[in-house]
């Protein structure tokens, strides 16, 4: 505040930094990772929920912004505030939280959901619509474009859904549904490609809902009252961000493939752009293996299998719209469909290659609950990591399957012919390695006789492997050591097996013959007592049968000595049918008859 020429006071403003901070935030991303690591993978709704709880404590309290220590006082989070991204998950998270509750409600049986519950789900819902509404405040005031938009598209969903929880204004829930599909469509075009990915993942769920309002509107004669997106708001942003997209990513498109020496051309825009982040990140996989093998492990294989899938996917949609007696050229189809394979044993081989990063991380801490001087390994954990690496083993074999019936069905000429060499040697690899690791589970378990025969499988599986290796073209130089390394190792472990079974039996043996060696007939209780002597055989005596403090007391012998008792002797009556018994009739009394009617009505003459 400074004084002016007239005398008067002026007001000079300052721009406050904070307003000048532009944030930056993920959320479909995040929200896709937060869920597929905290229950969702298995529709666990609750555990998701408690996440998000505990995630939204431990975020206040790094902000410092709690509710107060004792007494509750909310604190309204305000655009002023919001200094950092960390902000604006605390409206996410609640969003998040209140989500997952109703459809934890939701996913409850029809019988079991009350009105009570209903409302409880309805209540949650909309909720979750609030929180992100906020959200989307925040993002406008602080976020960039992209932050802003998925704002938008996350709040116009869960206003969608709040909306058909109702199951009263749906045309208003058809149009937030198909304000957040506009957004997700400019948005899965633009970015990164796992901004790209958790975007079209959202459209998709999207796109099923609001199919399904939809369908709930036509069963009511309402489909007049649908009307056109409302993105006029935010059309600026939509063609700034498209605008921001460089150029570069327009010009390099890959215009064709090659797998297993065959090249496969691509016409297709979109399969170009697919295609060319493939390449993209194929070469940076390259390059981390060759800068640093240790780190090459499976997390890096799943953006390359999610661009595998989106190729796929997009190959399959244009396959799908151009059918047999469409427009499109006999050889254009034949081309698609020969690259439509392609795509597809590439995808095998990526997964097999994933499959086998995560076998060498399982399989070396297999090996360290093996070593003898980790003592304080339980038999329980190393049955549980034995049957992680068969799991492992498991899905080697379907994608291997998988593959050989690829180039058995579908490929022709010597690619298809060494494919299915290559295949088949690896389901035989992946069979030696199944069988090795069940084995071990048996073993841990102490079933040394099933162990001690899957040993001996491993290890014939092991040498049929290493011949078909070896039968293809190209050989596989570390596959055969290390099958040779499990034939050895098979056969190491077949021996201790057959060892223990002797053991165990031997034991078992031990057991029962000192459990029934001083079983006897005949009780000896001088020498069963030899050593103690009781109260009631000495009470003509004095002496104390009773140590210190109470104890080794011996007054009677417990159980008592049992003593032999003669008993009476006893007769077979077998032929106690066969003996007639004399008569006794002469020594019955008779009994005398009454002489008149009246003395026999009254038996007077009864004796």
């Amino acid at each position: 505040m400074e004084q002016g020429p007239d005398g008067e006071f002026e007001v000079q403003h300052q721009e406050d930094p904070q307003a000048l901070v532009i944030l930056s935030l993920d959320i479909f991303q995040t929200v896709r990772q937060n869920q597929a690591q905290h229950g969702l993978r298995h529709n666990d709704f609750k555990r998701y929920r408690q996440y998000c709880a505990r995630k939204l404590q431990r975020t206040r309290k790094a902000l410092k912004l709690t509710h107060g220590r004792g007494k509750f006082q909310a604190r309204k989070l305000e655009a002023v505030l919001v200094s950092d991204s960390k902000y604006l998950t605390l409206p996410l998270m609640n969003a998040e939280r209140a989500w997952s509750l109703g459809k934890e409600l939701e996913a409850q049986k029809q019988e079991e959901m009350s009105s009570h519950r209903r409302q409880h789900q309805v209540r949650r819902f909309s909720k979750a619509a609030q929180w992100s509404a906020d959200l989307a405040r925040l993002a406008a005031a602080k976020g960039d474009s992209r932050t802003h938009l998925e704002a938008e598209a996350y709040a116009a969903g869960l206003a969608g859904l709040a909306l058909q929880a109702k199951g009263k204004d749906l045309a208003t829930a058809v149009a937030k549904y198909q304000r957040a599909e506009t957004i997700l469509q400019h948005l899965s075009e633009v970015g990164s490609y796992e901004q790209q990915n958790a975007c079209r993942q959202q459209l998709e769920e999207t796109q099923d809902s609001l199919r399904f309002v939809k369908y709930e509107l036509s069963r009511k004669g309402q489909e007049e009252m649908v009307s056109a997106p409302q993105v006029d708001d935010i059309q600026g942003k939509l063609d700034s961000l498209q605008a921001e997209q460089p150029a570069v990513d327009q010009s390099r498109r890959a215009t064709s493939l090659t797998w297993r020496g065959v090249t496969y051309s691509v016409r297709n825009q979109r399969v170009q752009a697919n295609l060319q982040q493939v390449a993209d990140l194929s070469q940076q996989q390259q390059d981390r293996m060759q800068t640093d093998q240790a780190t090459h492990e499976a997390g890096q294989h799943d953006g390359l299998i999610a661009a595998l899938n989106d190729t796929k996917a997009s190959l399959g949609s244009i396959l799908k719209a151009a059918p047999g007696g469409s427009d499109m050229a006999g050889a254009d189809r034949e081309d698609l469909e020969q690259l439509e394979k392609a795509v597809r044993g590439r995808l095998l081989e990526v997964q097999i290659l994933k499959l086998s990063a995560q076998r060498r991380l399982a399989q070396s801490q297999f090996e360290a609950y093996l070593d003898i001087a980790s003592t304080a390994v339980k038999p329980k954990e190393q049955s549980n990591k034995a049957e992680s690496l068969v799991r492992l083993y498991d899905g080697m074999v379907s994608a291997a399957e998988a593959l050989g019936r690829l180039a058995a069905e579908e490929l022709r000429g010597a690619q298809a012919e060494h494919l299915e060499e290559e295949a088949a040697a690896r389901v035989t690899d992946s069979k030696a390695g199944r069988c090795f690791y069940v084995a071990h589970a048996y073993l841990t378990t102490g079933k040394q006789l099933e162990a001690h025969a899957l040993f001996g499988r491993a290890a014939d599986h092991a040498k049929q492997a290493v011949r078909q290796h070896q039968d293809c073209m190209q050989v596989d130089e570390q596959a055969v050591q290390r099958l040779q390394l499990l034939e050895l190792q098979a056969a190491a472990w077949q021996c201790v097996a057959h060892a223990e079974s002797i053991a165990t039996e031997q034991e078992s043996q031990e057991g029962i013959a000192q459990a029934t060696g001083n079983l006897s007939l005949q009780q000896k209780p001088a020498e069963q007592h030899k050593q103690q002597q009781f109260m009631l055989d000495h009470l003509d005596q004095w002496i104390s049968f009773v140590g210190p403090s109470g104890k080794d007391a011996h007054f009677t012998p417990i159980p008592p000595v049992l003593q032999q008792v003669a008993i009476r002797p006893f007769m077979l009556d077998n032929a106690l049918n066969y003996l007639a018994a004399p008569s006794i009739d002469h020594r019955v009394a008779k009994k005398e008859q009454p002489k008149s009617a009246f003395a026999k009505l009254f038996a007077w003459n009864k004796k």
